[in-house]
């Protein structure tokens, strides 16, 4: 068990730092040019001041609280889109894929085209969205679209619970894979 949230630390390590500037230059960049995004939120990513900087479990606490991160993007994606990450790449989530059923997954906070930086949403509250319908739980879909209709085939996974009709809370709780897809 140790060992793998070693590794899980290790991997989140690696990609924090090297991100970390790319991450800076991705805000300036979303925040001047890409109005089909959300607004800005605080976020936490997990960068260690030193090699040795606290305890392990004091670096497991602080990965807890991750709620985004930026990834390359393995396809177009746009922003509000349910995503699958596989192997550090960002995928557009597709419940009849059954590979994708132990992958994690996250809502695209910015839109990006194939081999770009995507900034995706693991945790908290999304702002940016249109037409939501406000106090319902939301489902993904096909093409990564999100639905307040639970599936009645295929994988579901709950992405959120929308508070208004353009915020979402994100839930990846439920998850389940009904025998025929």
């Amino acid at each position: 068990m140790i060992y793998v949230l070693l590794m899980v630390l290790l991997i989140l390590t690696a990609i924090a730092l090297a991100f970390k500037k790319v991450f800076e230059r991705l805000d300036e960049k979303v925040e001047s040019t890409d109005t089909n995004t959300a607004p800005a939120q605080a976020s936490i990513l997990y960068v260690p001041t030193s090699s040795n900087d606290s305890s392990l479990q004091a670096k497991i606490s602080e990965l807890e609280n991750l709620t985004e991160i930026a990834l390359m993007a393995g396809e177009n994606i746009g922003f509000g889109k349910v995503v699958a990450i596989q192997n550090g790449t960002v995928y557009l989530f597709d419940p009849t894929d059954e590979d994708m059923y132990n992958l994690a997954i996250g809502i695209a906070k910015t839109s990006a085209v194939s081999g770009n930086l995507i900034r995706v949403a693991l945790a908290g509250k999304i702002s940016g969205f249109t037409g939501l319908t406000a106090n319902k739980m939301y489902f993904a879909t096909l093409n990564g679209e999100i639905t307040p209709v639970q599936p009645e085939k295929g994988m579901i996974r709950s992405v959120g619970f929308s508070v208004s009709t353009t915020e979402l809370i994100t839930d990846f709780s439920q998850k389940y894979l009904y025998d025929s897809i």
